[in-house]
């Protein structure tokens, strides 16, 4: 019985020391054909919240460190060049309540933030070829998690929808 009641403290103490942060992508126009770039460039649009300027840096810092720097051992997915434009937006923005989320424990949506950012993908002669929009959640984590969580998964998704559809 004590190593039931271990394990389970060990799984309770591991859930709330990581940050629960997750993210999706949702693909609102698709490409209509494959289109390979070896160089992207990212531009921050016109977003239609406000977004504190440390989350807006954290957030391009994130994106951009997925999308040119290399793996150990590897290339990095992307050069900056003009191949791809990468436009992006702030559509929602909610930090949450980290006193809710650590006297909780991410029990339902209590203080959950959230950050939604669409992204409008362009070819070197500025023809829109998709858009999507990715989002980034935290709902739990030491202390209550840090929304630099949700910030840094929304940008992993981003990345990665580009690296599976542009490289």
């Amino acid at each position: 019985m004590r190593k039931i009641w271990g394990a389970f403290l060990g799984i309770v103490l591991l859930t709330t020391v990581a940050g629960c942060g997750a993210g999706r992508t949702m693909v609102m126009k698709p490409p209509d054909s494959k289109t390979v770039a070896s160089g992207v460039r990212v531009v921050r649009g016109q977003s239609t919240v406000v977004v504190p300027e440390e989350v807006s840096l954290r957030f391009e810092e994130q994106l951009n460190k997925r999308l040119f720097q290399a793996e150990e051992g590897k290339e990095p997915p992307f050069a900056e060049g003009m191949d791809l434009k990468l436009v992006y937006r702030f559509i929602q923005y909610n930090e949450g309540s980290q006193f809710a989320r650590y006297m909780l424990g991410g029990l339902g949506n209590s203080g959950e933030g959230t950050l939604t950012v669409s992204v409008c993908y362009r070819d070197s002669d500025d023809n829109e070829l998709c858009t999507i929009q990715s989002e980034g959640k935290i709902g739990s984590g030491f202390f209550g998690g840090s929304f630099s969580s949700a910030v840094d998964r929304c940008a992993e998704e981003i990345a990665g929808y580009t690296v599976a559809n542009f490289k």
